[in-house]
């Protein structure tokens, strides 16, 4: 027997989240929208990015942000739903690349112009992952190349963490990023991990490991946090929602995430 279903809702009628996201990935939309409940209604909209994953192309991204935080609240904001809505900018390297505080400045650049609506972003969701699971010795697993993984251990060293080893695969090609295999995700992980780490941090919102995240989890023995899986953490934090999340390691089964360090 077909359950029965109330038609009489709106989309998004509990909660609704926009996502920012660089032209050619394709991994963070769907990999996002698979960890959150299924009462949240996600958008995306795009900026432009050159299909090159380096310090100068990642450099450029936080310039549109402001203007691409005011189109996307435009499907956010209803007079009838309410404000009940959260905005990230999915995207890793272009929310750090920068040094510490990067991240800071482009939230204060999207809530300029995000009527209202509060706004992360992904490293800033990873921070404060890793801090919420208790992370203080870490090891980082991506898809980069060796420039940007100096750059993510200097951001994560000088946020609080003791960052003990630093593994990429030195893919720059943003859709040879998109194109990877979960199965890559869990070999670079696998050979990041030391047994002095508390977690593991695989970068790289384009990266796909959604699908390995529980397999890494098991045969590290070590909790791990990922760029998509944290960003849609801090969404559900931000939007006051505690629902355990099966099948995407323990950072979504662990609650309340809701009053977790700003």
């Amino acid at each position: 027997m077909q359950a029965q279903q109330n038609f009489d809702v709106p989309y998004g009628y509990r909660a609704k989240v926009g996502l920012i996201v660089v032209g050619p990935n394709l991994n963070p939309t769907p990999e996002i929208a698979r960890m959150l409940p299924g009462y949240v209604q996600m958008r995306e909209t795009r900026i432009h990015m050159e299909p090159v994953v380096n310090i100068e192309e990642c450099s450029k991204l936080s310039t549109p942000l402001g203007a691409a935080a005011s189109v996307i609240s435009e499907g956010l904001v209803s007079p009838v739903l309410g404000k009940r809505s959260a905005i990230a900018f999915a995207c890793t390297a272009g929310s750090l690349v920068g040094g510490p505080g990067w991240d800071k400045k482009e939230i204060e650049m999207m809530e300029a112009n995000s009527r209202g609506i509060p706004c992360t972003t992904t490293a800033t969701a990873a921070e404060e992952a890793m801090h919420f699971m208790g992370f203080k010795k870490i090891v980082l697993a991506g898809p980069y190349i060796k420039e940007l993984d100096e750059r993510f251990r200097i951001f994560y060293q000088q946020s609080g963490f003791d960052v003990l080893n630093v593994v990429g695969l030195g893919i720059e090609d943003l859709y040879d990023i998109g194109a990877t295999k979960p199965s890559q995700a869990y070999q670079v992980a696998m050979e990041a991990v030391v047994p002095e780490a508390d977690g593991i941090f695989i970068t790289c919102t384009n990266f796909r490991c959604s699908d390995v995240i529980e397999e890494i989890e098991r045969d590290s023995g070590k909790p791990v946090v990922t760029s998509n899986q944290a960003t849609a953490w801090h969404l559900m934090r931000l939007l006051g929602i505690n629902d355990v999340v099966e099948g995407y390691g323990e950072l979504l089964r662990r609650t309340p995430r809701v009053g977790a360090r700003k």
